[in-house]
């Protein structure tokens, strides 16, 4: 077998390949196994599962959701994915709109900061899906009004209104009950990177989650991995890996790294097409 990456972007949500693109490199690094999993969006899962197959590739569809712990923001990494899901579209729905609603409010914002910025313009401006990111980042940085990501963070900061999903307790059963396998994200990510305790992952599990992200860049020590990788033991979890890559728009990421085969992880439960 070759390696697998179970995390990946498209220019359905903020990665700079589309399916063909994407697959021509997976197959040049070497990848067997491997899901799409766009931020809320299942548009590419179609096309990338047929040009697989075409390829002697094993793919689960995916996508990645955005739900909120208190005020921290929460990526859950949802497989098996049923395109024909009217209850999984609607979820995906309400966070399109989520994000859509912060960011009109956010260059409404920037409207009153700096006067060449309009909202009209913001609407009529036609997004280049293969830069990566999104709408709103590319035109602020286009019109100059940030020249990266790090100042469109700022920029949010200043705005003062974090982008709010909704909360945990109540996504996560809502997907459970639909049947899919969800996986914890790159736990680094999130509280500065603080270790999250056995009673906080307890409680995820509770209410639906079935898997860690215990392979991923985010990580910058073993014994952390190590952390997460024993937890999931404990508890028969899935233990996967995911690179996160986003192609041209995060250089620093690269598909299969970190670099695993599926039998060094346990993913029991995902089934592959």
């Amino acid at each position: 077998m070759g390696y697998i990456d179970l995390h990946i972007h498209t220019t359905a949500s903020d990665g700079t390949q589309d399916p063909d693109e994407l697959v021509k490199e997976i197959l040049e690094r070497g990848i067997s196994h491997f899901s799409v999993t766009d931020h809320d969006s299942i548009d590419h899962v179609a096309q990338t599962a047929k040009l697989a197959k075409e390829n002697n590739l094993k793919f689960i569809p995916g996508c990645e959701i955005s739900v909120m712990y208190e005020s921290q923001e929460l990526h859950i990494l949802t497989y098996g994915v049923d395109l024909d899901d009217h209850a999984l579209h609607a979820i995906l729905a309400d966070n399109m709109q989520i994000r859509e609603d912060h960011n009109n409010a956010l260059i409404r914002y920037v409207c009153t900061q700096i006067p060449q910025i309009s909202f009209e313009d913001y609407r009529d401006y036609e997004d280049d899906r293969k830069r990566g990111g999104w709408k709103s980042i590319n035109y602020l940085v286009e019109r100059g009004a940030v020249k990266d990501l790090g100042e469109f963070f700022d920029l949010i900061k200043d705005f003062g209104t974090p982008l709010t999903f909704k909360p945990h307790y109540d996504v996560l059963p809502r997907l459970k009950a639909l049947g899919y396998p969800l996986v914890l994200a790159h736990p680094p990510a999130y509280f500065k990177g603080e270790r999250l305790s056995e009673a906080w992952l307890d409680e995820l599990r509770v209410l639906g989650i079935s898997g860690i992200e215990c392979y991923s860049p985010y990580f910058k020590h073993p014994e952390d991995s190590n952390y997460y990788i024993d937890y999931c033991k404990k508890h028969r979890m899935q233990i996967t890996c995911g690179s996160d890559y986003h192609g041209r728009f995060i250089i620093t990421r690269h598909l299969a790294t970190p670099s695993k085969r599926p039998e060094d992880l346990m993913i029991k439960g995902l089934d592959f097409l």
